[in-house]
This record gives C-alpha cells, structure tokens and sequence, in this order.
C-alpha cells in the first residue's frame, strides 16, 4: 500500500500506452519503463480476454530488439513479444508475436497512444488501464498533467463489463493521485468476491501533495455500483490498515508502536456480512 506521504513522484515510471493488432486481434500494450533497473515491463490487454496480462520485466537496450515474455500463465510465459528496433515512447511499434507453446507467429502493428510521464517538459491528458481486474469488472483512469508540474491528477474513474467491454459506472468530479497502473488499490475488503479500491486524494490547499487518508471505494450489488465505504475510513483515520482473505481488516493504530518494548499492537476486524464491519480480536507482535 502506497503511505499517505507518497508525494509527487508516485508516477515516475513512464508508461506508453499503444493500440494496434496482434495478426487479426486488437490489442492495448502498456509499457512501463523502469529506469532504475532498466527494464521494460507492462501489461497486454485484449479484447477477447479484457484483463491485463503482465508483461515480464526485461533489461533493453535503444535501437536493438525488444523480446518480452507474455505472462499468461502464473508460472511460465505463453508467448513472447519482438519488437524490432525498440526505442521507448517510439510513435510506431513493429515485430511479431511467437507462441510459445505451438511457435506460430503474428505480426505486431503499434500506434502510440498517451505517454504518460512524471517529467515537468511532458504533458499527457488520457486514459490508463489499472492493473488488475477481476471476474466482473476491469477499470480505468483518465488522467492529466499540462507542462511544468510533475504530478497528475485523475478526475475520472471508468469500471467496465468483462463480457461485453461496455462502461458500467463512472466515478467523476475526482481530484486523485496519479500513480500510473497502480493509481486504484484493488482489493476483494469485504470478501464477496468482487473487488473494491482505494485511492489517494489530492490536498485541496497543496494539490501537489497528497492528502493525509486515502478514500475507500466498495461495491454494492443492491446499489449497483461503487461508493464510499465510511467504516473503513474511520478505520484509515486512525492508523494503518491491512487487508487480508475472507473480509478481514486489521488495523495498526498510530500509537500502537511501542519501541523500547518492541511491540506493535494490532485490532482485528471482519466484514461479518458484507456490509457489517465487526472487531473480532486483538494481537501483538514482537520485532
């Protein structure tokens, strides 16, 4: 989970988003450029799937192949991507598609899109896939940066159809953190086997920086779509949380660090229902 202190550079990474074919199949590639290992990594979407599907970090070198690895399995690459010459943010994207499994081959047809880059020279306004999905819904960012500042801000979240690809809500008047794929925290709060997220505010009185609690988005089967879930944000108000499997939240206070002890007091609680938030125990732990 990004601190409530994570400041301007939160997108550092520069991602290129492209649109093209894969043979006959429409595509969306994200690439994110890690300079400080450099590496190429990113994500694959398409719309016979509509998840993203990692791309496996590769070192890279200006003007020379690129060769990717598709991660459509957990363990083991599906296929891999040549891009032939590679030069990051290039306008056009050119190379071919191997599977791994049977070695047919595909040809690979890329037009730029949105870069989206922390550097103050770079401007971008666009919409980014975030990195996760689930059975129902995938998810969408639009964000944008004018020349001259470092930090993005998202005004409008989309949640999406898995089957069908069509917008199914659309959260907007948002003032958020950019933070590239990872700008929505997905996670399943409450146990229904949908997942929920958090995202991190803009201070109304400094946008440059972050606000001091992230706000907390639930899905509501009854409401038919994501709002606010106040329980946890009184939770957040109070230090930080942690989620785990089957709608647990565990909280660490802010006061509970106890140094010349070497304690750290934790509360524990679980969605009962899921809309029913409940304390069910307390620990320590030792460090």
């Amino acid at each position: 989970m990004l601190a409530p202190s994570a400041q301007v550079l939160a997108q550092a990474r520069p991602i290129t988003t492209y649109e093209g074919t894969v043979g006959d199949a429409s595509v969306e590639l994200l690439l994110i450029h890690d300079w400080q290992h450099d590496g190429m990594g990113g994500y694959l979407f398409t719309d016979a799937q509509r998840t993203p599907v990692p791309l496996e970090k590769t070192p890279y070198a200006e003007d020379e192949s690129l060769y990717i690895n598709v991660m459509g399995d957990a363990r083991l690459p599906t296929s891999v991507i040549v891009l032939q010459p590679f030069v990051p943010g290039a306008k056009t994207l050119r190379g071919r598609s191997v599977d791994l499994r049977n070695r047919d081959q595909r040809d690979v047809r890329l037009e730029r899109v949105t870069r989206f880059s922390s550097d103050a020279r770079d401007a971008y306004d666009g919409e980014l896939l975030q990195g996760n999905a689930d059975k129902r819904f995938y998810f969408r960012v639009h964000a944008r940066k004018p020349q001259g500042e470092h930090s993005g801000r998202v005004g409008t979240i989309t949640v999406l159809d898995r089957d069908s690809g069509a917008p199914v809500q659309v959260l907007d008047g948002l003032d958020l953190f950019f933070y590239g794929t990872d700008t929505l925290e997905l996670v399943d709060f409450n146990g229904d086997g949908t997942l929920d997220f958090s995202v991190m505010p803009r201070r109304a009185d400094d946008p440059s920086r972050a606000a001091e609690h992230r706000h907390y988005y639930r899905y509501r089967e009854e409401a038919g779509g994501y709002g606010r879930e106040p329980q946890l944000e009184v939770l957040a108000a109070q230090g930080f949380l942690k989620f785990g499997s089957g709608g647990s939240v565990s909280l660490r206070p802010q006061d509970s660090i106890d140094y010349r002890a070497g304690t750290i007091q934790w509360q524990h609680y679980r969605f009962v229902t899921p809309d029913t938030l409940e304390l069910v125990s307390h620990s320590e732990e030792r460090f």
